[in-house]
């Protein structure tokens, strides 16, 4: 398997694995129930959630992952489109 990505938070991992599980990505969460343990302390990277799919998924799943924080980065205008 290899590395996907990081997730910054708990919302984000949580989310990208549910969009992963839904495309019939395989993944494993390296760290995944240790990092429960001390919540908060994600700055030590003995405590990093790592996401990692198979070699073959991963160009998908990294255009899904690129997609999705994309979407959450983009401001939402309030009203619908100006014009």
């Amino acid at each position: 398997m290899t590395k996907l990505l990081v997730p910054h938070d708990e919302t984000e991992l949580m989310l990208l694995t549910s969009i992963l599980e839904s495309s019939g990505i395989e993944f494993h969460v390296q760290n995944e129930h240790f990092g429960g343990l001390y919540p908060g302390l994600n700055i030590f990277p003995f405590n990093e959630r790592v996401i990692l799919v198979a070699e073959s998924d991963f160009d998908r799943a990294s255009l899904l992952a690129r997609d999705f924080l994309e979407s959450m980065k983009e401001p939402s205008e309030p009203g619908g489109e100006a014009g």
